[in-house]
C-alpha cells in the first residue's frame, strides 16, 4: 500500500490485516520497494508482492507514473493485481490505468469494493511459490500478502 497520507496508510493497514492479509506501506513511490532505489528493469526472478495499491497524488511522482515505470521495467506482478486509487474522477487516469491493466478506484473507496477486488487477486497468485521479497520479509505464518512496491 502506497499513500503519501499517513492516516490512509494506517486505517487500511488496520482493515487489511484483520481481513488476514499481511500488509507493508510505503509514504512516498520508488520503482522498488525491496531494494529502496530507481530501478529502470526488475533484477528478480519472482514478483516481490503477491497485491499493489498505490493512490495517485504522491511526491516525486504519481501512482501512475509508478504503474508504468514498474510496466515497462517489467515488474514480476501481473498489472490484473495492482491498482490505482484517486480522488480525482478524470477518465483520462481511469483509461490510463486500463491500458496498463490494473484496476482503478475511486475515492471515497467502499472498504466492501476493496475487498472483493482482493478476493478476485487471491485467485491470481498461488501462495506456495515464493516471492522475491521473502528474503527481506520477517518469518511469519504465509497468509494472503499485500504489500507495496516503491
Amino acid at each position: 500500500m502506497c499513500d503519501d497520507d499517513d492516516a490512509i496508510l494506517l486505517i487500511f493497514k488496520h482493515i487489511l490485516e484483520a481481513a488476514g492479509y499481511e500488509v507493508l506501506t510505503a509514504d512516498t513511490p520508488m520503482t522498488c520497494a525491496f531494494y529502496r532505489e530507481q530501478a529502470d528493469s526488475c533484477p528478480q526472478h519472482n514478483r516481490c508482492t503477491d497485491i499493489l495499491i498505490t493512490d495517485y497524488s504522491m511526491p516525486d511522482m504519481t501512482g501512475l507514473e509508478l504503474l508504468e515505470k514498474q510496466h515497462h521495467g517489467g515488474c514480476k506482478l501481473t498489472s490484473k493485481n495492482k491498482a490505482l486509487m484517486t480522488g480525482d474522477e478524470d477518465s483520462g487516469l481511469r483509461k490510463r490505468a486500463a491500458v496498463l491493466g490494473c484496476h482503478f478506484f475511486p475515492k471515497p473507496l467502499l472498504i466492501s469494493t476493496l475487498l472483493a477486488w482482493l478476493k478476485e487477486c487471491e485467485k491470481r497468485f498461488d501462495l506456495s511459490e515464493p516471492l522475491a521479497s521473502d528474503l527481506f520479509l520477517p518469518a511469519k505464518k504465509k497468509s494472503r500478502r499485500v504489500a507495496p512496491h516503491r
